[in-house]
């Protein structure tokens, strides 16, 4: 599968355990702030800056939208997030998956970028400095692929920006993924957990006397 190519197991120096106050994700706030964050990409500038890859994406050919989303990817900017985010609504599983792990691969490689180089022994991701972009607000992504149908690569490669971003407030959806028969899902959800410091099952909140 693709997924099981691109997970790594990487340990984010983050509290023990997410917080009690920990919110569920709110669909309509978090696509408020992607598209909030969408303005500041200045995406449309790709059209010129990537005039080739651009026609493969309005292509009726999903064998040439998978080359457009490829070649966009290839370029690490992030700018071509928006690009990309449209194919998760394609038609063609193939297509689905390739934008999937495109997203999956930018977010991964930026976010390693701010990796503190001091401590070797293990993955930790520095907040963003001036001049970083925040990444944060994919969030509406993540959830986005997680109702996608479980393909055994989508919701692995959501499970991995979750981790990525250190997106507490998707232990619940995460510990989910569990119960996945693919096992490229169940890997990174249980991977993105540990990176994000939540525990593998839910503690039951203490009765009152």
């Amino acid at each position: 599968m693709y997924a099981k190519s691109l997970i790594v197991m990487l340990l984010i120096a983050l509290p023990a355990a997410v917080p009690a106050t920990a919110e569920p994700p709110d669909e309509s706030a978090l696509k408020q702030t992607y598209d909030a964050f969408v303005e500041l990409l200045d995406h449309r500038s790709l059209a010129e800056d990537y005039l080739g890859a651009v026609r493969n994406l309005d292509s009726p050919d999903s064998k040439m939208q998978t080359v457009g989303i490829k070649t966009l990817a290839a370029t690490d900017e992030v700018k071509v997030i928006p690009w990309i985010v449209s194919f998760l609504d394609s038609e063609d599983q193939h297509v689905r998956i390739h934008a999937g792990l495109s997203l999956n691969a930018i977010v991964a490689s930026h976010q390693l970028k701010r990796r503190d180089r001091s401590q070797s022994e293990k993955i930790v991701i520095l907040p963003p400095g001036p001049g970083d972009t925040d990444l944060k607000p994919m969030s509406w992504v993540i959830l986005k692929m997680l109702r996608l149908p479980d393909d055994g690569n989508t919701h692995a490669y959501a499970a991995n920006m979750i981790g990525y971003l250190s997106l507490e407030e998707y232990a619940t959806e995460l510990r989910g993924l569990l119960d996945s028969r693919h096992a490229a899902v169940t890997q990174a959800a249980r991977w993105a957990l540990e990176m994000i410091g939540a525990p593998l099952t839910s503690t039951p909140a203490p009765r009152c006397p």
